[in-house]
């Protein structure tokens, strides 16, 4: 049975199935048996739900080492040498637990799971120009719930060209096939976590840096293609009208008032075309936006780095029967560094997105994390972060709130093996109709690192 992808409140049956207490034992057991320090979270909530960022972060300007970043040459991979590159291949391993498989309200679906996730990443070691591969995969199996596993995976293929010492040219090519995050206002939460999409993107970018001021332009396609909904029950809906190509456009201009301190202006145009109507008869929602931003950028050293920037977001409709929005738009990421072995994470994001829920055509995506990175060992780093995702829908009372909170510990054993712990809690809470269930999930993963 195939059903259209409407316009309604469409609800996930939990099906008949083993529960997992076995498996919850298993993990637990593991859990203790390996490592007994908080975890890493299993996934932050994602800066855009579905689009990359507009432009690259500018901030870094070589004053500040994070935590994260911080050589280890006595952990770090080497790298296989293969003449003018480097090679470097890693695979994770491991199992987990979910306590809420389905994202429902009542009655919830415990499962465990066992990750498989090969990789590889080939870049050039020139001193002029760069080429880089990446090639990367995310496979995900339930134990009792095989509606639920994931088979995600993510190409890459980077290019850049300087000419001069002034002048380069990027180009960037991807195709993905990947999940979508529950947290996301395009799909109710619980169809969310069984929507699959194909996603291709390419990017062409230049930059220009002379003196004190630097201009960035760059213009992007992306196309989405969501593959259909499969639900226990054997019902399939159909998300064709969910497919869509955006064409983006968006310039920068930098001035640095100091070698530590720069301001900036950023404008963009998206333009958003949907592959079919939404309904026969019935208009889909293409539109144009558009976006600009100031702000700062600054890299203070052993102190503060980040990027500011406060500015205005419009979309218009090219139905009449959407109505045209705009509002506030936001882009903040900043790192304190107290000390050398801790950093200390702030991310803000306000954001115009798509949404196919009710009679709902956009909302504005808030979304605020905290991050803590603690160095405890040379070889044991932990983390903390604490998650805040509203998304309110306009013209509409209904709005949706996410929190998530989620610790993890990186324990580097030698250059080739490491272990990773992750444990992360998320509540979902609803105001109005159409937005799927109120829900929430506490999920543990386990992990074996093997790279080169």
């Amino acid at each position: 049975m195939v059903t259209r992808f409407s316009r309604s409140t469409l609800l996930l049956k939990r099906p008949s199935a083993v529960k997992g207490k076995s498996a919850k034992r298993l993990l637990s057991g593991l859990l203790l048996g390996c490592i007994t320090v908080p975890t890493m979270a299993h996934a932050q909530i994602e800066a855009s739900p579905l689009v990359p960022a507009f432009l690259p972060d500018g901030f870094d300007k070589g004053r500040n080492v994070s935590v994260t970043e911080r050589p280890r040459p006595e952990y770090d991979p080497l790298g296989v040498n293969l003449g003018g590159f480097k090679l470097f291949p890693k695979v994770e391993t491991g199992v987990g637990y979910s306590d809420n498989v389905y994202l429902t309200n009542g009655n919830k679906e415990g499962d465990g799971f066992a990750v498989f996730n090969p990789s590889a990443r080939l870049r050039s070691e020139w001193d002029r120009h760069q080429v880089q591969l990446q090639a990367a995969g995310a496979f995900r199996r339930f134990f009792n719930n095989s509606v639920r596993n994931e088979d995600a995976f993510n190409l890459g293929a980077l290019g850049r060209l300087d000419v001069g010492n002034a002048l380069s040219v990027t180009g960037e090519a991807q195709y993905a096939q990947q999940f979508e995050t529950p947290i996301t206002g395009d799909v109710a939460s619980n169809l969310a976590v069984l929507s699959q999409y194909e996603r291709d993107f390419l990017s062409l970018r230049g930059q220009y840096g002379v003196g004190q001021g630097r201009l960035i332009l760059a213009a992007d396609r992306s196309h989405f293609s969501f593959d259909p909904i499969k639900l226990p029950s054997g019902t399939v809906i159909d998300q064709e009208n969910r497919d869509r190509t955006l064409h983006r456009v968006t310039g920068q201009a930098e001035y640095a008032v100091t070698p530590s301190v720069s301001f900036y202006g950023q404008v963009n145009y998206t333009d958003t075309n949907y592959d079919t109507n939404f309904l026969p008869g019935i208009a889909n929602r293409d539109s144009d936006s558009y976006r600009a931003i100031a702000g700062t950028n600054f890299d203070l050293s052993g102190l503060v780095r980040g990027t500011l920037g406060v500015g205005y977001a419009k979309r218009n409709f090219n139905s009449p029967l959407y109505k045209d929005v705009d509002g506030l738009s936001v882009e903040a990421k900043v790192e304190y560094f107290p000390t050398e072995l801790t950093t200390l994470g702030v991310n803000a994001r306000r954001v115009i997105e798509d949404s196919n829920i009710g009679n709902i055509n956009a909302y504005f995506d808030n979304r605020f994390s905290l991050r803590v990175d603690h160095e405890l060992l040379r070889n044991l780093v932990l983390n903390a972060i604490g998650e805040y995702a509203q998304q309110d829908f306009i013209g509409s009372a209904r709005k949706t709130t996410f929190y998530r909170g989620s610790g993890g510990a990186r324990y580097f054993i030698n250059r080739l093996l490491g272990l990773q712990l992750q444990m992360s809690y998320i509540k979902r809470d609803t105001t109005g109709e159409d937005l799927g269930q109120t829900f929430d999930e506490f999920r543990g993963q386990l992990t074996l690192v093997v790279q080169r």
